[in-house]
């Protein structure tokens, strides 16, 4: 009874791997062809209409695009069937940037059609990366610490190579990163279509629109380490973009050439891709809690010696290192959320933690570019630093608490050491989130 078993539990692991390969795929194609398009449409809407705050309008739509449908998008994803969704999100998009690339092509492209292609584009995204966060719990392999690395290094590679793609492109004519763009999410609708999983969601029972939006938001708000982690990611995100945005214009205003500031985003993207790649050998050596409290550290210690940098390759040298070990702690704590988060909610909690992330992310180049014309590099670079240095303390402190509650039987603070990723509804007869604890982290 045993031998005969094991073949159908190994097929079944062969079938996660392969749909894992080709979400992983997927996405990559995805976010190249959204990073090729995205870098050359502040500059196409400069190039029609003349005005900056034009280029500005269109770059604020495509986000407000994505958080005005992440609501919907998060409740539809534990609804729908998250594949199918997938689809149609792309295909939706690939229309958008079909019509967009033909505007271009005839040279009848407007500033309302950049604008409705911006926005409509940024809520089929949305769309798409919700189903996406309900559907990774089935295709996870069961070495899943190192499949979300790989996951991770995925996205930094694609922002080192992306831009420098869609500039290419652009000089080639300034229709051709829509065409590349509307083809790469024609080729990830075919890739998602072609796995095997069934990703529906398993819904215990059926509510209203509002009460499922409401039950995502109370699931995040009364798991202490789903809390966490939401405050955490938002807080990291706005004082990333902020640190990013103050290294641009510090080495703007300290006379760096164009190439140089984009050589400090490059080696930061490369940073955290080499953060990405080496995860799964730093965490077969180190303990999760000591990986998170030493990188949380030693990022302030980063950005306290940034305020003495002077020339764009010592920011870029600082921000590679503070990138290198973001993807870390990433890492530690997605693979806590998905094992935390029972398959009918997988959805909205992604799309509520995302969201609280890119809100917040919003003002930090606003934050950035006040600072830096009231204070000097110096005192703004420390600014940024005890910024950091209190979300240590918290990230600290939160963690022992959570795992003190664990040891004294609180519910729902502590994952258990590796998520059981399901192929399929009638694998789902999963515990209930207060009795899940797990152990693995971003």
């Amino acid at each position: 009874m045993h031998a005969s078993s094991t073949p159908n539990v190994t097929a079944a692991e062969a079938t996660r791997r392969r749909d894992f390969r080709l979400y992983w795929i997927a996405g990559a194609v995805d976010q190249l062809g959204s990073q090729t398009s995205g870098i050359v449409f502040p500059l196409v809407t400069l190039a029609v209409t003349g005005s900056p705050a034009a280029a500005g309008l269109v770059g604020a739509l495509a986000l407000a695009g994505r958080l005005a449908a992440a609501p919907v998008a998060g409740v539809l994803a534990d609804r729908l069937p998250r594949k199918q969704m997938m689809v149609v999100s792309l295909v939706v998009a690939a229309v958008v940037m079909a019509t967009l690339f033909a505007g271009v092509a005839v040279g009848a492209v407007t500033l309302a059609l950049l604008a409705g292609a911006a926005f409509v584009e940024g809520v089929a995204q949305s769309g798409y990366e919700a189903a996406g966060a309900g559907s990774i719990r089935r295709v996870l392999p069961a070495d899943d610490k190192l499949a979300l690395s790989r996951l991770e290094a995925r996205n930094h590679a694609v922002q080192v190579v992306g831009p420098v793609i869609g500039g290419a492109l652009y000089q080639l004519g300034r229709w051709v990163p829509f065409l590349v763009d509307a083809v790469s999410y024609v080729v990830s609708a075919c890739l998602v279509s072609a796995i095997r999983t069934d990703l529906t969601p398993v819904r215990a029972e059926r509510t209203s629109f509002l009460a499922d939006l409401r039950n995502g938001l109370r699931f995040v708000w009364q798991q202490p380490f789903l809390r966490f982690v939401t405050i955490w990611a938002a807080a990291i995100n706005f004082t990333f973009g902020a640190l990013i945005y103050y290294a641009i214009l510090t080495s703007g205003q300290q006379g760096a050439p164009a190439a140089s500031i984009g050589l400090i985003l490059a080696v930061a993207s490369i940073g955290g891709l080499t953060g990405a790649l080496a995860a799964p050998a730093v965490f077969a050596r180190v303990r999760p809690m000591t990986v998170i409290v030493v990188s949380s550290w030693a990022m302030v210690a980063l950005v306290v010696a940034m305020s003495q940098a002077r020339q764009a390759w010592t920011y870029g040298l600082l921000f590679g290192l503070v990138f290198l070990l973001s993807p870390l702690l990433g890492v530690i704590f997605q693979s806590r959320v998905i094992a935390l988060t029972p398959d009918e909610l997988q959805g909205r909690v992604g799309t509520v933690m995302g969201t609280a992330g890119e809100v917040l992310q919003t003002p930090a180049p606003l934050l950035a570019g006040l600072l830096v014309a009231w204070y000097s590099p110096s005192a703004v670079a420390l600014v940024f630093a005890a910024l950091l240095a209190l979300l240590a303390v918290y990230t600290t402190a939160s963690l022992r608490h959570l795992r003190a509650g664990t040891e004294e039987g609180e519910d729902g603070s502590e994952p258990p050491p590796g998520p059981e990723p399901s192929s399929g509804p009638e694998s789902e007869a999963e515990p209930k989130p207060e009795s899940q604890v797990e152990e693995a982290r971003r």
